[in-house]
């Protein structure tokens, strides 16, 4: 279990919403869930192929107590001025929302 010394970052989610743009079709837009305090491992980077290149992805975990089930793959989560996708949110554990995350590159 982890303690209030170890939520040392701030972190705010948002969470997308579908909305009607000017053309008639719909767009994604994000609206904030919520601010909290959090603890942040360090960023790992995994390295993958896209189109026969090898390129590196920055990924964060992110350990929020208490738990928010309402996080869900796709959500946005803004750390230190930066952007990252929800990849995947672990809710198995009572005490405690488990999340790893991806860094969103302008244009992805």
């Amino acid at each position: 279990m982890s303690n209030a010394s170890d939520r040392q970052h701030r972190i705010t989610v948002y969470e997308p919403v579908t909305v009607d743009d000017e053309y008639g079709g719909k767009e994604t837009t994000y609206k904030e869930h919520a601010a909290r305090w959090a603890q942040v491992m360090p960023p790992t980077f995994r390295e993958q192929q896209a189109q026969g290149a090898p390129m590196n992805r920055e990924q964060i975990q992110i350990k929020l107590t208490p738990p928010d089930r309402n996080i869900l793959r796709g959500w946005q989560i803004k750390w230190q001025d930066d952007v990252y996708e929800v990849d995947a949110c672990d809710n198995t554990y009572r005490d405690r929302t488990l999340i790893v995350a991806h860094y969103l590159n302008p244009g992805e």
